[in-house]
């Protein structure tokens, strides 16, 4: 079998997720059989029937759904190649499932650092001047809605500029990425800051659990030896603090009730300083 890499996560994702779909509906498979009775054991509860998840966009935070007493229930699937048995304290989502990719204009930290690079390379004249744009620059509230909070390839005409000049300059998937150390340096967040951050998170976060009825884990190859536990529906009580690692990207982790915590990253997601910021929680 080839090996498992990063870049062909999704897919093999895609592939488990079909896999068990289709044991689900198939009567007397042993890998379907396996699931339901796990499920059973520990829910009391019968899995009639399963389908995939209706809908494939940001807004659809669960992987496929499953027939339980005539109502379809939504689940969140976390899988592992490593055989092993999985202890009774552990839990699904404290292995970093990703569950939200928000777009910045969810958030005040990420207008925040927003503004920071539009003063520092925008307002300035510096990208102007170094990659010679011909095109006026935009106010801030024209290039956040065109280009910064676009989930795309920017729409402004500085930005389609900008990204095609970088380009024929730096390579064909080159961007802009040298200049997220200078704005992550000058980014400072206040204590009213942070209490303002975390109260927009909370809601945002417990949104997309609010999605996922059970999860699902799967601790082995399913065409071989595997182990099987479920969970019920989770949702975070509480942030009670936060804190920041400056790296690449803005690194962040709530602290959470129940010492439970769980972690967010603001980065670009369409080439750095082109389109598409964003904090993805995991």
């Amino acid at each position: 079998m080839a090996a498992r890499t990063l870049d062909t996560a999704a897919a093999n994702e895609t592939k488990d997720i079909a896999a068990i779909i289709d044991a689900l509906n198939t009567p007397g498979s042993p890998v379907g059989t396996k699931i339901k009775d796990t499920f059973k054991q520990k829910f009391g509860l019968e899995i009639s029937s399963a389908r995939k998840r209706q809908g494939s966009n940001r807004g659809t935070h669960y992987d496929f759904e499953i027939e339980v007493g005539g109502i379809w229930k939504k689940v969140e699937h976390k899988g592992s190649q490593n055989f092993r048995v999985p202890s009774p304290e552990e839990k699904p989502w404290l292995a970093g499932v990703q569950f939200h990719n928000g777009g910045c204009e969810k958030y005040s930290l990420a207008k925040k650092y927003a503004l920071q690079w539009y003063n520092l390379y925008i307002a300035s004249g510096s990208l102007k001047t170094e990659f010679q744009l011909e095109t006026p620059t935009p106010s801030f509230d024209d290039w956040f809605r065109q280009d910064c909070k676009t989930q795309a390839d920017p729409k402004s005409a500085f930005g389609k500029e900008l990204k095609r000049k970088v380009r024929a300059a730096r390579g064909p998937k080159t961007s802009l990425l040298e200049k997220r150390a200078a704005v992550l340096a000058a980014l400072e967040v206040g204590d009213e800051e942070k209490s303002a951050f975390m109260a927009e998170v909370l809601p945002i976060a417990n949104h997309a659990l609010e999605q996922k009825d059970y999860w699902l884990s799967i601790h082995g190859n399913l065409s071989g030896d595997f182990n099987v536990a479920w969970y019920p529906k989770f949702l975070i009580t509480a942030i009670n603090n936060m804190t920041f690692k400056k790296s690449l990207d803005l690194e962040i982790t709530f602290h959470c009730a129940d010492n439970f915590n769980f972690n967010g990253i603001l980065r670009w997601g369409k080439g750095a300083g082109f389109s598409c910021l964003r904090i993805d929680l995991k």
